[in-house]
């Protein structure tokens, strides 16, 4: 198993491309050196892009170098130190109508590139992203949400002398209108976001929210800099989800560092960040608990995962599908067999990490069949109850409850069973009953991993969802 990392900090851009604009920053090519140092001090195979090496030609090819070198079991790194902005989204793939962007020497790079590059990853390989960039908060966004404006004008008067990491409004238009042609190139060439498969597990850390702006500094961005400040030159120990939650104590409360999953594993995430070894439930072995998984002898069958295929993806249907698991047998293992596959994992006792490896095979060949018959190949799927296997049980007898639509800046006690259900799946938060950045943020999440509109807003699907 090995570590490959890029590391990419700008303290400037080229003003020949930005009509003029030359993005000084303080501390971004530190924040690329110190995170350089940490993969270093973890056995990592590193490169870096500095300033006018960071153009976007250079670091999409990195990304690709990085995808075809790993390999299953292997690990990388990519940390981004820069400007941020957003664009007008022109393809129909984002729920808030704005494209993310990073701020190259040259030009900005698409969010819609960025996920072209991650799905070449192979199945198999862990991904770790750390943007220290401002993400939102762009004039396109404020005029498609005056509330979102109203919050982020609320966060610059809380940092009226602190330099953020937001490519200014003016400049992110005027570049827009300049490149309009290029940027719809590159997106259309990327395809939309629904043909975009994620093989890999990738876990994504970033410094603040959609609504927030990232601070920097003299020395460190003030992200990195708390960051550094938990890692403790190697001293942390814990996993992800403690070493966000860390750093999030650390920072202001304008801003809060956002983390955000893409098919990672639990194995994955209880490593202690940075690790290069793979984790032992990683592969794939559906948890290392016993429970269930008795009487069910040693499978052959492959390990599979989201967006494996094939006949073995039909088998997998069809036991969950008899098991009274609601999922479509069709041969292609997406959201809705993964989450099908974590519900019976966490039933039986196993890691609910949604890879069905020899442990979940054995549980799932040695559970006799609900009693509705034979199920034909492709056949329709019939609906879980609630309360059903592996579904997280419902208030009130088992019965569902009607709870009102929630969105960012909601209070009270749904916002509190909310908050509850949300931790229930792993998600690393609080039960305060205010729905803020952080909320928001785990919703996201849990939306995204469940083949939801990943649009922040707690509406009917995804309370069906939370059980």
């Amino acid at each position: 198993m090995s570590g490959y990392s890029v590391h990419i900090g700008l303290n400037y851009v080229d003003p020949n491309a930005y009509g003029g604009w030359d993005g000084e920053l303080a501390g971004c090519i530190n924040d690329a050196t110190a995170m350089e140092q940490i993969a270093l001090s973890h056995g990592y195979q590193t490169s870096s892009l500095i300033d006018s090496q960071a153009t976007s030609q250079a670091i999409i090819g990195e990304l690709g170098r990085l995808a075809r070198t790993a390999q299953p079991g292997d690990m990388c790194l990519v940390t981004y130190a820069g400007h941020g902005a957003q664009m007008p989204d022109t393809t129909g793939d984002e729920d808030d109508g704005q494209d993310e962007t990073w701020v190259a020497w040259d030009r900005q790079i698409v969010d819609d590139e960025l996920h072209q590059m991650y799905s070449q990853f192979s199945p198999g390989v862990r991904v770790l992203v750390i943007s220290d960039s401002c993400h939102s908060g762009t004039v396109a966004r404020m005029m498609a949400a005056p509330e979102q404006s109203r919050q982020l004008r609320l966060v610059e008067q809380w940092q009226p002398r602190a330099k953020t990491r937001r490519m200014p409004i003016d400049v992110q238009m005027r570049d827009y209108e300049a490149r309009r042609g290029t940027y719809e190139f590159v997106k259309n060439l990327s395809g939309p976001s629904e043909s975009r498969s994620m093989a890999a597990e990738l876990i994504l850390i970033s410094g603040c929210q959609d609504n927030q702006v990232s601070a920097d500094g003299d020395v460190n961005g003030l992200f990195t800099e708390k960051l550094l400040q938990v890692y403790a030159d190697g001293g942390f120990s814990g996993d992800y989800p403690t070493f966000h939650r860390r750093i999030v104590d650390l920072m202001p409360p304008d801003q809060t560092p956002n983390y955000f999953l893409l098919g990672a594993s639990a194995g994955y995430q209880a490593q202690e960040p940075f690790t290069v070894t793979a984790p032992v439930s990683g592969g794939g072995g559906g948890g290392g608990g016993s429970a269930g998984g008795g009487g069910g002898g040693t499978s052959t069958r492959p390990t599979v995962r989201l967006w494996s295929r094939g006949d073995d993806v039909t088998y997998l249907q069809q036991r969950l599908d008899a098991l009274g698991y609601a999922v479509a047998v069709d041969g292609i293992f997406g959201y809705g067999t993964q989450n099908a596959v974590r519900e019976f994992q966490q039933a039986q006792g196993l890691t609910a990490d949604g890879v069905v490896g020899p442990a979940t095979w054995a549980a799932l060949e040695g559970q006799p069949s609900q009693p509705s018959g034979p199920v034909q190949p492709g056949g329709p799927s019939q609906p879980v109850q609630p309360g059903g296997p592996g579904q997280p049980s419902q208030p009130g007898g088992g019965q569902p409850q009607s709870r009102p639509t929630l969105r960012y800046g909601d209070k009270g006690e749904h916002v509190v069973y909310l908050q509850e259900r949300l931790i229930a799946w792993g998600q690393n938060m609080t039960a305060d009953g205010q729905f803020g950045p952080r909320t928001q943020s785990a919703v996201r999440s849990f939306q995204s991993s469940n083949g939801l509109t990943a649009d922040g807003v707690v509406g009917p699907a995804t309370w069906a969802a939370l059980g």
